[in-house]
């Protein structure tokens, strides 16, 4: 199933191809938008992610992974669509909406499409070098579409700004074809054929009787969803009040992904030479220094870091990816991750405006914290 997983790979590029994500912040705050507003728009996102977490998961599980990617993607496209021709905050809510149903329906369709996809000797090696390359073409994308997004965007004017999101649109339009030629690859878990309810409490047990992925569970929710906040909420407006130009803002955003796409590939060769728990550990308390090393940043100082962060913070995933589901039996592996990202979800909407609210340093400060805390507390 290598083209399946090539297929997967080149569905996750278009998603996260996005030529003017690296100026989204500063795109709104050309709007009228406060910070404050730009973070509640996120925790829509979030917050309609975590709604619909589990009912996306279960239909993943029910009528098939290739779909549900399906669906998602054909969403995120309709969001950008209407963001296209957006002007009033209300209608960014409605996208905010979209485009975190599309998330959803991504969230554990895509992993349990890529595991279902490896052969089944070794499944857990053969799903971090996986993921670390899913992970790696993503970052690739967000090398390539902020050089592009520079190019468009220029002196950020809004008219650019509409070719920048029509870009984006096409991209999307392209994943959704992609989609449709991914095959459903043959498991245990016969789709077509399982109660929905059935597929929710097996699930939910999953979690429940397994303290080893309960603990997982815990660490992804509290280390993880940090770095989307820095990429569409802080990054852009912390390089801004530090003097920095919006050309040198898109190249933080492109530098810092190439890197990534190395630094991801080149976990499970660290995870090797020092073992799992050492490499999980230092995975994961090292963006909290990051963060706190942020705070104290000023100047050209607050772009290295930046750059340093995109390029770091996500080490961890493809180890806890493969992890997490060698954990969770094929037959409900969707919902059981579509539970996982719920909560998730809903931890970083009411974290997200609190963070915004608060200042920038403060904010650091504590999100470097409760990484910190939360990794040394649930050591896995």
């Amino acid at each position: 199933m290598s083209q399946n997983l090539f297929k997967i790979n080149l569905v996750y590029f278009c998603t996260r191809f996005h030529v003017y994500i690296h100026a989204y912040a500063l795109l709104l705050q050309s709007r009228g938008l406060s910070l404050f507003q730009i973070s509640a728009i996120e925790s829509v996102v979030i917050a309609s992610m975590f709604l619909m977490e589990v009912p996306t998961g279960i239909l993943a599980d029910r009528i098939g992974r290739k779909w549900s990617l399906t669906a998602s993607v054909l969403l995120m496209m309709c969001a950008e669509l209407l963001f296209l021709f957006s002007q009033s905050y209300p209608a960014y809510l409605v996208v905010a909406l979209l485009t975190g149903t599309g998330f959803a329906f991504a969230s554990g369709a895509t992993e349990a499409l890529i595991y279902d996809s490896l052969p089944q000797d070794d499944r857990e090696t053969a799903m971090k070098r996986a993921m670390g390359r899913y992970g790696s073409i993503g970052q690739i994308a967000f090398f390539i579409s902020p050089l592009i997004g520079a190019w468009i965007l220029g002196d950020l004017a809004g008219n650019q700004f509409n070719i920048a999101i029509g870009c984006t649109v096409l991209i999307l339009a392209m994943g959704v074809v992609i989609c449709l030629t991914v095959q459903e690859p043959k498991s245990a878990w016969q789709a077509n054929h399982q109660n929905a309810l059935k597929i929710f409490r097996d699930g939910f047990g999953n979690i429940r009787q397994n303290r080893v992925l309960q603990r997982l569970m815990a660490l992804i929710i509290f280390t993880t969803p940090f770095n989307g906040l820095l990429v569409t909420t802080f990054a852009a407006p912390t390089m801004t009040q530090n003097h920095i130009s919006p050309e040198w803002i898109a190249l933080a955003l492109s530098l810092g992904s190439l890197l990534a796409a190395f630094t991801q590939r080149g976990v499970v060769r660290i995870e090797k030479r020092i073992g799992k728990q050492w490499a999980l550990m230092i995975f994961i308390l090292l963006p909290s220094f990051s963060w706190w090393l942020l705070a104290f940043s000023a100047g050209n100082w607050v772009w290295f870091v930046i750059v340093w962060m995109y390029a770091t913070n996500d080490m961890r995933a493809p180890l806890l990816s493969a992890y997490q589901n060698a954990l969770i039996p094929d037959q409900s592996r969707a919902t059981t991750l579509s539970l996982i990202n719920m909560f998730t979800s809903l931890f970083i909407s009411v974290m997200s405006p609190i963070y915004a609210g608060i200042g920038i340093p403060v904010a650091f400060l504590l999100i470097g914290g409760m990484i910190f805390v939360a990794g040394m507390v649930l050591r896995t």
